[in-house]
């Protein structure tokens, strides 16, 4: 199946599921990545996202006061030029704005710019994947040009409240796949993944 199809299934879904569904499946997913990310031993530089409530996209507030608690530093993404997207250490919820687009972003006169080769970890907001870690989102290319400046060892890591699909039919080069995703399921790992934790040689 194509990526504009998988999209309008996705959006399609995420529009008709009942609330106590939709609930159920966050809270399923949270505890997946709790279980994941707990077992890292070190404090890492994280990059996520803040979800568009209104294309109920997975809640992510649980998971960023983990792993604050955790030790980890968080940043989060700014589209600027419209079309770089450039990651941000906020302080405090203050310290974001709401973008064209609906998105809670770091404000710029606040927030302080990250450099990317620093982001040990990237979490990704999905739509849909396949088993081979290919990854379909809005479209709009934004998570492709980041990914490919990132440090080769960042871990991608992919969350979705769908399970994946076969083969998504349109892959394309410039297409960055996952290390691993996250479902309500649990883990699914990609050709490429590191056997073991990733950031323990990084002692």
């Amino acid at each position: 199946m194509n990526k504009s199809r998988l999209r309008q299934l996705a959006l399609t879904r995420r529009k008709n599921v009942s609330e106590h569904v939709f609930g159920l499946l966050n809270e399923s997913l949270q505890q997946e990545f709790m279980d994941f990310i707990t077992s890292f031993q070190l404090p890492h530089r994280i990059m996520s996202f803040q979800p568009i409530v209104e294309r109920r996209e997975v809640h992510m507030s649980f998971i960023h006061e983990t792993l604050e608690s955790l030790g980890h530093q968080l940043c989060f993404p700014r589209v600027e030029n419209e079309s770089e997207m450039v990651a941000y250490h906020v302080p405090s919820n203050d310290a974001l704005i709401t973008s064209d687009w609906g998105i809670q972003e770091p404000n710029p006169q606040t927030c302080q710019k990250v450099p990317i080769t620093d982001i040990d970890l990237v979490i990704i907001p999905l739509l849909a994947f396949d088993a081979n870690g290919n990854r379909v989102g809005y479209g709009k290319g934004f998570y492709d040009r980041f990914l490919q400046d990132c440090r080769p060892d960042t871990l991608k890591i992919g969350v979705c409240l769908d399970e994946p699909v076969q083969r998504i039919d349109d892959v394309e080069a410039h297409d960055i796949p996952l290390d691993l995703c996250i479902s309500p399921i649990g883990l699914h790992l990609f050709e490429g993944f590191y056997p073991k934790n990733p950031f323990d040689s990084m002692r």
